[in-house]
């Protein structure tokens, strides 16, 4: 295991790097992530127009940014596009991960990338900030991030955290949520101490700087821990009095959706494709892995199974695919409002449109 903590450090870079908060940026800086991200496609074809295909139809050329570099969360996706899912639909689907954590809301916004993955508390956020965004399906519909405890801290619940150390990747909506966790055991974040570590969730609790981390996936930072043999305590915020939110969800451009059929209709196949892609993950997470393997980089085989494995249940939504409940966006709206995380009042009804989801 000599080389333990430099797998560690990698796979936590290439799993995280979000951070939610303000969502400026000046236009050069926008123009320098329009660049990149048009320079590292992972598979299938540019964006923009169409191309002949197979069939009556032409199929469309589409580019979706992702929330960052392919990992477990995007199991839906890449099997959707191995088992031609998005071809059936006439789409030529390219996967592109972004230059900056932020820049999906940004692009789609401006209407240099059609689709993009994003988070619904980076999808509220916007709204504050007026970006031309809305979220037309869930695609992981429920929370990842989770209050973990290490096993080797003697704390064997939230309630025992009271003058620990606790980490966290510098989001502010995860330290709210840890706030939130907290009050649940009649604490404050005055009585811990919390610590940026900002990608270094995993190594802080290896090496025992933290007792505990914020921002870590159930499915991801929990299982890497785990392996390491932390015997971690995995609390999902959802759990411990954070409300209900969809973590993952898919982000188009709200004026096009309104003006644009050629543009609803693209929408509205890739949303058919995902959902063949979401279902064969739930009932095949080998054949998921099998499609997720040749584009996530930092894992180990063993590890990586272990987080599709872990992320497959994590897809089903009870409501079928992609569906989202506007009261759920606005009770979540809500608390980050009272919490301070916005800086004014946000309508859910103006930032989730489901008029495209497939239906069941």
């Amino acid at each position: 295991m000599g080389t333990r903590r430099e797998t560690v450090t990698s796979m936590t870079a290439v799993r995280r790097g979000r951070r939610r908060g303000a969502l400026i940026l000046g236009a050069a800086a926008v123009m320098s992530a329009v660049v990149a991200c048009g320079s590292s496609s992972s598979s299938g074809s540019a964006s923009g127009g169409s191309s002949s295909g197979s069939g009556t139809k032409a199929a469309t050329n589409l580019n979706v940014l992702l929330d960052w570099f392919p990992n477990p969360d995007h199991i839906a996706l890449y099997l959707a596009q191995k088992d031609g899912d998005f071809t059936k639909q006439h789409l030529n689907v390219t996967f592109q991960s972004p230059s900056n954590s932020t820049d999906a809301l940004k692009l789609v916004s401006l209407g240099q990338v059609p689709l993009a993955i994003s988070y619904e508390p980076e999808t509220i956020v916007a709204a504050t900030d007026n970006l031309n965004v809305a979220a037309v399906a869930a695609m992981i519909p429920t929370p990842l991030n989770s209050l973990i405890i290490s096993g080797k801290s003697g704390v064997t619940s939230p309630a025992g955290l009271k003058g620990k150390t606790v980490g966290t990747d510098g989001d502010p909506t995860s330290a709210q949520m840890l706030k939130a966790v907290l009050k649940k055991y009649n604490m404050s974040l005055s009585q811990i101490k919390l610590v940026t570590v900002n990608e270094g969730l995993v190594p802080a609790m290896v090496s025992n700087k933290v007792a505990a981390i914020i921002s870590g996936y159930r499915n991801v930072e929990a299982i890497q821990l785990a392996s390491l043999g932390l015997k971690p305590k995995v609390y999902p915020v959802n759990t411990q009095g954070v409300p209900n939110y969809d973590e993952l969800v898919i982000i188009a451009n709200k004026s096009k959706l309104a003006s644009d059929p050629a543009y609803r209709t693209m929408v509205k196949e890739f949303l058919a494709g995902l959902g063949q892609g979401a279902a064969a993950a739930q009932a095949n997470p080998a054949a998921a892995l099998a499609a997720l393997s040749p584009v996530a980089k930092g894992y180990s085989p063993a590890l990586l199974k272990q987080m599709v494995y872990a992320t497959a249940p994590l897809l089903k939504n009870p409501a079928g695919f992609g569906s989202m409940s506007v009261s759920q966006w606005q009770s979540f709206a809500n608390w980050m409002k009272s919490d301070g995380l916005l800086t004014k009042s946000v309508q859910a009804s103006s930032v989730v449109n489901t008029s495209l989801v497939p239906k069941s």
